[in-house]
């Protein structure tokens, strides 16, 4: 039989890209399924990642802002409160008033007097405590910024041992190698006290998120507009 009887085979074309991991399609057109599941395999590490880490950084910076809003507010109402003490005994017949409990030995028309006097400082006062706190609680976004900029998130360097050679490069990409990362909590202890009988040279951390501040410190305490009273807070702004 003839040679051209037996057609010869086809060449592969080594350097030819692989078919989409996904659906399987010839790669070209170029096939958007892998750009999709990468965007969510990268968006499900992040939070694997980064969820647990994110909520405590939360929590410690509403933890520090509250309590400076409320150093701040209390700093301010003190201040008030003193003048407003001060007031009040400097009115006329106001110790012999407080000394008999609102019923003194002097003429009606001095006691209304007086607690006319009184009931207005008292209505000052509350236009006050209500201002100083409206200050205050207007600075969060401020004071929520000066501590979300004490956080710094830091990147390893690409020469560190541990960018250039992981566990699964370090396995020559076997499945034993892709496996070990997640062991890295359970031998965490064990290498620690390995890693201290043989160090290894890391580079420095390159920080990717923060500012330095020095020793500059808290936003100052807000000072309190000037105007009619307002609606008191939520109560969750107590603490």
């Amino acid at each position: 039989m003839p040679a051209e009887a037996f057609p010869m085979p086809l060449e592969m074309d080594v350097g030819a890209p692989p078919n989409c991991a996904i659906c399987n399609a010839p790669p070209y057109p170029e096939c958007p399924c892998e750009s999709e599941r990468l965007q969510i395999a990268v968006k499900q590490a992040e939070q694997r990642a980064m969820d647990e880490k994110l909520a405590q950084t939360r929590d410690w910076v509403i933890d520090h802002a509250r309590q400076h809003i409320l150093n701040q507010f209390e700093r301010l109402t003190s201040t008030r409160k003193a003048a407003h003490a001060a007031y009040l005994n400097s009115l006329p017949n106001y110790s012999i008033y407080m000394q008999y409990s609102g019923h003194p030995p002097i003429h009606p028309m001095y006691i209304d007097n007086l607690q006319r006097q009184i009931a207005e400082a008292h209505a000052e006062l509350k236009r006050g405590i209500d201002a100083d706190w409206r200050a205050s609680v207007l600075r969060y976004p401020e004071v929520l910024d000066y501590f979300y900029g004490l956080v710094e998130l830091r990147l390893p360097s690409n020469r560190s041992p541990r960018v250039v050679e992981p566990p699964f490069a370090a396995a020559g990409y076997q499945d034993q190698g892709f496996m070990a990362h997640t062991m890295l909590g359970k031998e965490k202890k064990k290498k620690r006290r390995e890693s201290m009988s043989t160090p290894i040279r890391e580079e420095p951390m390159q920080t990717v998120m923060g500012r330095v501040r020095g020793t500059q410190g808290p936003p100052a305490a807000p000072t309190p507009p000037i105007g009619g009273g307002y609606q008191r807070p939520p109560g969750m702004y107590y603490g």
